[in-house]
């Protein structure tokens, strides 16, 4: 038999730290239920309300996972996808749970895990009361997020590093105060060495650009951005000079697949209540409510795989990174079989649904789209893995 939470098995720190998760969790349902579900408009934004983005400051939701001495709330990555699951769930929009995500993802990951003192005594504070918002620029027009096709430079002169080059789809970005975006630094035996610099918006030779459209997960925004000559010191430089791609690329986009289940879960269950309040007709049909049920447990283990990822990235990323991007792996194939059984369920029906409804569908099914080909890059290595490993044990 386990013991109980308040035993000296678990001790008094992991008390305190589920006491505080179960907190954070009722403030991100409250939110979502209050602040987020009345919105029908939120959808119809290309960009942000301000007066809901600061609401979430104002919530205390921007502390999360983040120290209390930078006037954080405390917290882990665990704290995060408890909250987020439970916004999705209550809030039913998937892109304002994106975009709040990636702003404690960014400022727990980078600025405090990587920052000097400098940094964090600048922006961790504004950070954790929501009035500072920042954007990680990697991905590039045609290239993606692909190292060997990345273009963006960054030249050491003097102090200061000048930057030249253009970023796209970048979430945040036409609400972001400041850009952490990845460059390469020096080019030793054709090899790219890439750095990552935080420049502020009004940077001389900066300039917002509209990129490419998205027409999903709104309001989440997204924007590209030109640096023409841009300035900054060097005191801007962020994490290891020359190692940023596997220090940071890597990292974020290991862990925003991880995490994000969450969300994916919290929006399953929303889509599913929505669905038994339209579509009255199924609770008449044993099979549609056989389906039904699994589908709502298959939506619980999804946020059950999503806290474990942030378990293991809470404890060791960097021991724990094949068994973390194994576990993302799977949560995006789970929740690629939930967006395709809700869609039949749905059309077993025979009744058309809500706008709301529609909306809330499409933007999960988009939301797998996501860095598809790096998944499926993925995917073909572990394939290729399994020809390569001996099958027959009577060989070894």
């Amino acid at each position: 038999m386990l013991p109980r939470m308040t035993d000296n098995a678990y001790g008094k720190d992991f008390a305190a730290e589920f006491a505080l998760r179960l907190d954070l969790q009722v403030r991100a349902r409250q939110f979502g239920a209050t602040e987020i579900a009345p919105r029908f408009d939120l959808r119809d934004h290309e960009t942000m309300p301000q007066d809901i983005w600061d609401a979430l400051g104002q919530a205390g939701l921007a502390k999360i996972a983040l120290p209390e001495k930078f006037g954080g709330s405390g917290g882990d990555l665990r704290a995060l996808v408890m909250a987020a699951e439970a916004m999705a769930e209550t809030g039913g929009n998937m892109g304002m749970v994106t975009s709040w995500m990636g702003r404690q993802l960014i400022s727990r990951l980078h600025i405090l895990g990587l920052g000097t003192p400098a940094q964090r005594n600048a922006y961790l504070p504004s950070l954790a009361a929501g009035r500072l918002t920042p954007c990680m620029a990697i991905s590039e027009p045609g290239a993606g997020a692909h190292p060997k096709h990345l273009t963006t430079t960054a030249s050491r002169e003097g102090g200061s590093f000048v930057l030249n080059g253009e970023k796209a789809y970048l979430t945040n970005g036409p609400i972001a105060d400041i850009f952490l975006v990845l460059c390469i630094t020096r080019v030793e035996d054709k090899r790219k060495q890439f750095s990552v610099l935080i420049v502020p918006r009004e940077a001389e030779g900066l300039e917002l650009t509209e990129g490419v459209k998205i027409d999903y997960l709104r309001p989440s925004p997204h924007c590209g951005l030109k640096l023409h000559n841009v300035r900054v010191s060097a005191e801007s430089l962020l994490g290891p000079e020359g190692d940023a791609f596997d220090a940071i690329s890597l990292p974020m986009r290991r862990t925003e697949d991880a995490v994000f289940a969450a969300s994916k879960a919290g929006a399953t269950r929303h889509i599913l209540r929505t669905i038994t309040s339209e579509f009255k007709n199924l609770s008449d049909n044993d099979d549609a409510l056989v389906e039904l049920g699994k589908l709502s447990a298959v939506s619980r283990g999804l946020g059950a795989l999503a806290f474990h990822g942030a378990e293991l990235l809470d404890i060791d990323p960097v021991a724990n990174a094949d068994a973390v991007s194994a576990l993302a792996a799977s949560a995006r194939e789970w929740a690629g079989s939930l967006s395709e059984r809700i869609q039949a369920l749905i059309e077993q029906s025979g009744l058309a649904p809500s706008p709301q409804l529609s909306a809330a569908c499409r933007d999960f099914e988009k939301s797998l789209g996501i860095a598809r080909a790096a998944y499926a890059i993925q995917a073909r290595r572990r394939g290729k893995a399994l020809f390569e490993q001996k099958t027959d044990t009577r060989t070894k």
